[in-house]
């Protein structure tokens, strides 16, 4: 038998593991990018981090926010609103600490809640996360992402 017949034409299996190659690279690229799509930050001062990803939660599905205070003592939060391209897209007032209905905890000082259950980032728009908190009677706000 002469090389290139018979069961195995090594010609033949160098493209068709070329071809399973590309399927696979491309396969697991696509889930690397898109299983990692989320925006957030840290605030200038550090004391607030938050982002926004796809839920983990996959009975709950959507993407969802999660703000966290990793510093500066304790303080009454007022408001926490997220925008997208300036437009209010949800807004909260008065926390209290334990688990809602939707089945979202809220731990105070230092805080740590979810704050939006939605549809995934659009590309070219800006979010934006505003809090608005008070420490000592001297209310402060910020604005990051």
């Amino acid at each position: 038998m002469q090389r290139g017949e018979g069961f195995f034409d090594e010609n033949k299996y160098s493209k068709w593991l070329l071809v399973v190659v590309i399927c696979m690279g491309v396969a697991i690229g696509g889930y690397l990018y898109y299983s990692s799509i989320a925006i957030g930050g840290t605030s200038d001062n550090g004391m607030w981090k938050a982002n926004y990803k796809k839920n983990s939660d996959e009975t709950v599905g959507g993407w969802i926010g999660h703000l966290q205070q990793k510093s500066g003592g304790k303080v009454m939060i007022k408001e926490v609103s997220f925008t997208d391209n300036g437009k209010t897209v949800v807004e909260h007032k008065g926390f209290t600490e334990g688990k809602s209905e939707d089945g979202s905890v809220t731990k105070l000082n230092p805080l740590s809640t979810d704050f939006y259950l939605g549809d995934p980032p659009k590309k070219e728009h800006v979010y934006k996360l505003h809090i608005t908190w008070e420490k000592k009677d001297s209310p402060r706000q910020i604005l990051f992402f």
